[in-house]
């Protein structure tokens, strides 16, 4: 398993911290951190997910769309790495 798979980038960050202000200055993120309690509702899921796709060029197949995968930046960082690494 490679560092990438599981440390998140910078950009991950940034894109966390821009749908879930309540974040900003916590750096740096906490891996478990429960992103409902922070502030993730339904509508910013969908605006992380697109943003998401845009920045780093994937499709989230419909099977990944759960609330497991977005429940914490490392169950999110882990279902992106793993499609990030299917589009290569």
């Amino acid at each position: 398993m490679t560092t990438a798979t599981t440390r998140p980038d910078p950009d991950f960050e940034q894109l966390l911290v821009g749908v879930l202000p309540r974040l900003a200055g916590s750096a740096p993120l906490d891996p478990a951190l429960d992103l409902k309690e922070a502030g993730l509702d339904s509508m910013a899921t969908i605006e992380l997910l697109v943003r998401l796709e845009d920045t780093y060029e994937v499709e989230f197949p419909e099977e990944t769309l759960t609330a497991a995968t977005f429940a914490t930046p490392a169950a999110l960082w882990s279902v992106l790495s793993a499609q990030r690494a299917a589009a290569r």
